[in-house]
């Protein structure tokens, strides 16, 4: 081999090596990276307005920032890949089934929240160890997983009875989470009547029932739960989930508690403002940016900002 192939080599064996490095740094969250930016322009000296302006002058140089948001946690529901001529395994049901009987009058474990393993998971703060956090510190999540959309009655029956009678809550929104995956309008009773619970976990579960089955029976319940639910998180993500499916109403909800006086509002209104807004969103929040003085709400702002810059000189 000549010298020459010898050094194309040696350089495309060290690019290959700096290519494999890169991909094992683990990427940071969304709010540490939006909080990150945040304090940089402080210690800067960089006023928010300074940053709109400098913004501005990127775009209209062609400049194209990059979108920093975390990755959903999303249910696959794998039994809906099967086909309909193929059965699922009756072992798999049987033993999701003693699962949820086994823990749906479960109350909270101390003794099994002292689980090293969980010391472990809570730890892990990068992009993937959230979802690693979630996926094995929660049993609901993977229950929701393995029975998601199933269409035996046995098995349906089983998730009804929890729905409606269980004591864990955590069992009781998957539950109901894995009906809505059938996408049978004869469980949108079962969830509008969760919107009416005192507890905001089963209340939580019932709205996101209800959006994965979809209909105007269903975006009707939404609606009227976003203007009425006890809990503003709950007003809010209903509202914005409506905005998402074009009520506009849902968007005056959103915009009507973007300043309102508890911060984790405001966050939760920054985000769906930055996820469905524009240049009117885009104006609004960098109006609000100078005021807002909680830092995690504040690193979600400038997150927004940072989805709607393409609204910046409108």
């Amino acid at each position: 081999m000549t010298n020459g192939k010898k050094k194309g080599k040696r350089m495309e064996r060290k690019e290959t090596e700096k290519q494999e490095r890169l991909t094992k740094v683990p990427f940071p969250s969304l709010l540490s990276v939006s909080f990150c930016f945040c304090l940089l322009f402080s210690a800067l000296g960089i006023s928010p307005a300074a940053w709109g302006q400098g913004a501005a002058a990127g775009a209209s140089s062609g400049i194209q920032e990059p979108i920093l948001e975390l990755q959903p946690l999303v249910i696959t529901a794998p039994r809906l890949k099967y086909p309909s001529n193929i059965m699922i395994n009756p072992l798999i049901d049987m033993n999701l089934l003693r699962l949820l009987s086994e823990h749906e009058n479960e109350r909270p474990n101390a003794t099994a929240q002292l689980d090293p393993n969980l010391t472990i998971l809570t730890k892990l703060t990068t992009l993937d160890g959230y979802n690693l956090q979630t996926r094995y510190s929660q049993l609901g999540f993977l229950l929701t997983q393995g029975l998601a959309g199933a269409k035996d009655l046995q098995v349906q029956q089983a998730l009804v009875q929890a729905a409606q009678k269980g004591i864990n809550d955590q069992i009781q929104a998957s539950a109901m989470i894995a009906l809505a995956y059938t996408k049978d309008p004869q469980f949108i009773g079962l969830f509008m009547s969760a919107l009416q619970n005192s507890n905001i976990t089963i209340r939580f579960a019932g709205i996101e029932s209800l959006l994965i089955v979809g209909g105007n029976q269903a975006e009707a319940a939404l609606s009227n739960d976003a203007q009425t639910d006890a809990s503003l998180v709950a007003q809010i993500y209903a509202a914005a989930k409506i905005w998402g499916l074009g009520d506009v109403s849902g968007r005056n909800i959103v915009l009507n508690l973007y300043q309102n006086s508890d911060w984790l509002i405001r966050a939760i209104a920054y985000h769906y403002m930055g996820q469905l807004g524009g240049s009117y969103e885009y104006t609004m929040l960098l109006t609000q940016l100078p005021t807002e003085t909680n830092p995690i709400a504040q690193a979600e702002l400038c997150a927004a900002l940072l989805r709607l810059g393409k609204y910046r000189n409108n």
